[in-house]
């Protein structure tokens, strides 16, 4: 974790400089920082679209400086490092900092979405023009959503040769998760959630120290792990975590109403744009695993709907927890699911 101190200073040195670059020029450069490696998927078709696009709308006047691959700071760090003005915009995912931002992750809770597009649709108009979670979460933490994504829905793939046809075949699977309340999910189902980091799911499953994944299959297929899948589930939605690119209110009060708009507009363009893209990439990661020989099944509809039951029970799990802590996790609940039935 950075130091306090050390971030204060490089905040209060950065500021001075941007204000001054203004004042000479009407030039405005911006500082963005995430952790994802540069050449991430989430950067070719989300990051650098967005920073080109708002260049590009504001004829050169805004500029950034890119610092991905934590060059300023751990994942852990970003909401920091973006409030004390290290970066002006930073890689913000609430599931990293549910102490800070707990009713942030409402989307992330299985069951609640069916494509990236929906997620992420339904997740920018609660955060904006005095929604829900602006309101009652990002407004009170200090910062402004400009874009976000939801990866596609996470689907259950097993690199086990154990046969797969129904939600039966899952009880006894090892399955690696990110933690939260997806393991509850996974325990209702009768298999044993494994914790573990995205990388190290490519040994675990060649060793067969666990059955199998939960990941969108674009996920699989740049893990290297298509030549090891047997079988895997569709249509489904094991949860996925929210991404977001957000800037301190702070900084944006010192922009330009222009400026500002202009952020806003090609933010809700470029996630528009992204989700579109990762829906069709991930047909394409699917028809590549398929390819291998793998089986990518589909429950019947009484399974399906004991699943619906399942990542039911789970999100009802989820706020009562919020509403322990005195957070209204069923309003945002609520909320979220009327957004996600809005036309878009």
């Amino acid at each position: 974790m950075l130091g306090r101190s050390w971030l204060l200073l490089v905040a209060a040195l950065s500021t001075a400089g941007a204000s001054t670059a203004l004042a000479q020029s009407g030039n405005i450069v911006l500082r963005l920082a995430d952790y994802l490696p540069p050449a991430h998927v989430i950067r070719e078709n989300l990051t650098k679209p967005y920073m080109a696009a708002v260049t590009k709308a504001t004829n050169g006047r805004v500029t950034f400086q890119d610092f991905p691959g934590e060059q300023l700071g751990k994942a852990q760090d970003m909401l920091t490092l973006t409030l004390s003005g290290v970066a002006d915009i930073g890689y913000v995912v609430p599931t990293l900092i549910s102490d800070k931002m707990p009713l942030a992750g409402v989307g992330d809770l299985p069951g609640a979405f069916k494509t990236s597009c929906e997620g992420s649709l339904a997740y920018l108009k609660l955060t904006k023009d005095g929604g829900f979670l602006e309101k009652a979460e990002y407004t009170p933490t200090g910062i402004k959503l400009l874009a976000v994504l939801f990866l596609p829905p996470y689907q259950l793939v097993l690199g086990s040769s154990k046969p797969f046809a129904s939600l039966a075949d899952i009880s006894g699977l090892k399955v690696r998760t990110a933690g939260g309340s997806v393991d509850l999910a996974v325990r209702s189902l009768g298999a044993v959630p494994v914790r573990m980091s995205a990388p190290a799911v490519h040994e675990s499953m060649m060793r067969g120290t666990i059955d199998g994944v939960l990941f969108s299959y674009q996920s699989v297929v740049s893990y290297d792990l298509t030549s090891m899948v047997k079988s895997g589930l569709l249509g489904e939605n094991f949860g996925t975590p929210v991404a977001t690119y957000s800037i301190s209110l702070n900084k944006w009060k010192q922009l330009p109403p222009d400026v500002q708009k202009v952020l806003e507009t090609e933010g809700e363009n470029i996630t528009r744009k992204a989700c579109e893209i990762f829906a069709q990439e991930e047909l394409k990661a699917q028809e590549k695993i398929r390819a291998t020989g793998a089986k990518l099944i589909t429950f019947n509809e009484a399974d399906q709907k004991k699943l619906a039951e399942t990542f039911a029970t789970v999100r009802s799990e989820w706020s009562k927890e919020m509403e322990r802590r005195g957070k209204p996790g069923a309003e945002a609940l609520k909320a979220f699911d009327a957004a996600r039935a809005a036309p878009n």
